[in-house]
This record gives C-alpha cells, structure tokens and sequence, in this order.
C-alpha cells in the first residue's frame, strides 16, 4: 500500500467508522466445558441472545491490503430456538438453545425441495456493533426462515484491529470462507445484506464473487465520496472510498435495493442511481416517509424480503445442484470458487410490519 493508499484509509477511516465506544458486549466462554462462546451484554439495553454459535475467526490479508486480524461472527440457523437466556441460568439456557441448533441443523441445511437454505450474509450499518445487531438477526431468520451469518468488522465490538476500507473487505471475504468451510453453506445459497456502509463491502464481495445467490442493499451509498460531498462534481477514482457506483455494473445476482424516500443520511437519489446501474434488477422498495434509521419499520419491508428470497430459491431450485459444500472442505474454498452461473431476479410486495430495530446509524453522515 503506497502513501496515497494510506491517506486514503486514514480520511475514510475518520469519515466513515463510528464503532460504538465502548462496545456493547464482550465475548465470553460457556461454563458447561463445551468451549461454545456467547456475547456478554456490557449496556443495559443490549439483552443476552444465546442461540447464536459465535465464533472469533482470522482475517487472511488481501492482495490489495486489510486483514490480519480476528473478527466476531455469530451464525443463526432457522429454527435453532428463539427465547433469549431471560432469568434462565446460562448454562441451562445454552444446553436448551445448543439443543435446539442441534435439532435444526438438517432445517438449516436444506429445504423441503432438497436445495441447501439461504443465508443472509449481513454487514450492519456503521454505529452499531453485534451486540445491537443479534436481536435483529434472530428475528430474521425466524420471519424470513433463513440461516443469518452477522459480523463486527475490525476495530467494532470485541473485532481486533481498525475499521479500514481494506479491511472490511478482507473481513467480508473471510465470513463467506467461515460460512463455506465450517458451517457447510455453499456460495451459491448465501445472499449478501448490506446496509448502509455495509452496502461497501456487499458490493466488493459480489463484483467479486459470480456464485452468489443475491444482494440486498439497504439504505446503500453511491459511493463515499458521493455522500461526504455530494456537490462535488469531479473527484479522482483513487481518493474515493467504497465505489459502489462502479462495482454495480459487475453483479450477477439480483439486486434488491431498498431506500428511504426521506432519507437524511444517504440521499435517495444515491439508492435510485446505483439500481440503474445494477444488470440483474429485482423489484425495490421505495419507502414513502421513511429515513435512514426506521426503513426496517416500513409496512413493506418484510413482505418485499419475503417475496425476494423466494424467488432467488426458485431461480436457485431451476439451477442443476451443485456438490454440497463440506464444513472441513478445503480452506481458502471461498476464494476459490467462480461458477459462473448466477440467479435470475426478484419483486417485491406490500404488507405487515417487520422487526424493526431503530438504532442502525446515527448521525448524517456516518452512514
């Protein structure tokens, strides 16, 4: 990395990343011997969420910079078990909740067609950690009977390192390894989240990555320049950060894009202009009065994800399977593998209210 790289990262870094201070959870052993971990609310207002497998995980360096650190990711598979520890004592609460992910691991697997489940890869927005994000997540893949894979970038909650550009695309990269290579999902069921910032490294990881099953851009930016400076008409490529503007024309998978039409952060004109320029257009969701932080509490949120996932299992059940992916399969898979087959689009609908969680980013500009 030159000089020119590094001040880039150290302008983006100060710009962009607003990792919760101090984190809001750390990450803890289960007394029962087994070696599982857990994340330990350390605010009041973060509960204890146990049905998680959480895992610290290395970050491989990338040929262009970032990595070299240890991330936090927690896995959900559907049907793994829903109540939270309570006044339960952890160690029955996770023998209950390590049951019921034991009972539901061929339901997280396949579906009753025989295709392996979707999971949503989901790379949260940019002031909040895992320990706001598992409530959400756990919601989720109980609303949407989807496998959810969430991770702290580096420097966010108990994640080593600094948030960085280059390393939140080193980390995104060693998620999908984590997913191919322990828990058996093939690239081809995992459907990228990426909201707000996080929308920087779904995008990386899908220009990059044909095999992907989708792309779900929530509250996405432009680019980084395009919302620090919106004004701006002329800025040079290589001092712009998180280009998605430029990434878009190289994703296969459909994209569902959806954006607040009251957006104070991230402009709408942002979500609207990088669709156009998206290839493999699903129907979106332009949600009329709704800003950066409540767009998950729009009426349409959940039925427009619900109509989507299916039809992204659909065009996935037409595509002959592929070998299933072996959790000791051989590492580094995740950079491996470039089918170059992808699924077909989606649409989207109207309907009841979804698992809203309204603390995602804060204030303008830290998207």
């Amino acid at each position: 990395m030159g000089p020119w790289d590094r001040l880039v990262e150290n302008i983006s870094s100060r710009l962009a990343f607003f990792p919760p201070s101090p984190p809001t959870y750390a990450v803890c052993e289960h007394p029962d011997g087994t070696g599982d971990k857990y994340l330990q609310p350390l605010a009041p207002d973060v509960p204890k969420v146990l049905q998680a497998k959480v895992k610290v995980i290395p970050v491989p360096p990338l040929k262009r910079g970032g990595g070299g650190t240890q991330i936090v990711t927690a896995f959900f598979r559907y049907g793994g078990g829903h109540a939270s520890s309570g006044s339960t004592k952890a160690g029955t609460a996770h023998a209950a909740a390590a049951a019921a992910s034991a009972s539901a691991s061929s339901a997280a697997q396949t579906t009753s067609s025989g295709r392996p489940r979707l999971t949503l890869l989901y790379s949260h927005g940019n002031a909040v950690d895992l320990g706001h994000m598992l409530p959400v997540y756990r919601e989720l893949s109980r609303l949407l009977r989807v496998n959810v894979m969430g991770y702290d970038y580096s420097g966010y909650g108990a994640s080593t390192g600094t948030p960085t550009v280059t390393n939140t695309l080193a980390d995104i990269t060693a998620v999908l390894g984590c997913l191919q290579d322990t828990y058996g999902v093939p690239a081809s069921s995992v459907v990228l989240y990426g909201q707000s910032v996080g929308s920087g490294p779904s995008c990386y990881l899908a220009a990059e990555r044909p095999d992907l099953a989708g792309v779900v851009l929530h509250s996405p930016l432009l680019s980084g320049v395009r919302v620090l400076k919106p004004h701006v008409r002329w800025w040079p490529a290589w001092a712009d950060v998180y280009p998605n503007h430029t990434l878009a024309p190289r994703i296969k998978a459909p994209v569902l894009l959806m954006h607040g039409t009251e957006d104070e952060v991230i402009h709408i004109s942002c979500g609207k202009r990088l669709l156009e320029l998206c290839p493999n257009k699903a129907t979106p969701l332009w949600a009329a009065g709704y800003g950066h932080q409540d767009l998950e509490m729009c009426s349409g949120y959940l039925p427009t994800l619900e109509s989507y996932l299916s039809k992204v299992a659909a065009a996935q059940a037409a595509v002959p399977a592929a070998p299933p992916t072996s959790p000791q399969g051989k590492k580094g898979q995740a950079q491996q593998q470039r089918p170059s087959s992808a699924p077909s689009a989606a649409a989207t609908g109207t309907a009841p209210q979804s698992p809203g969680q309204g603390q995602a980013d804060q204030p303008p500009v830290r998207a």
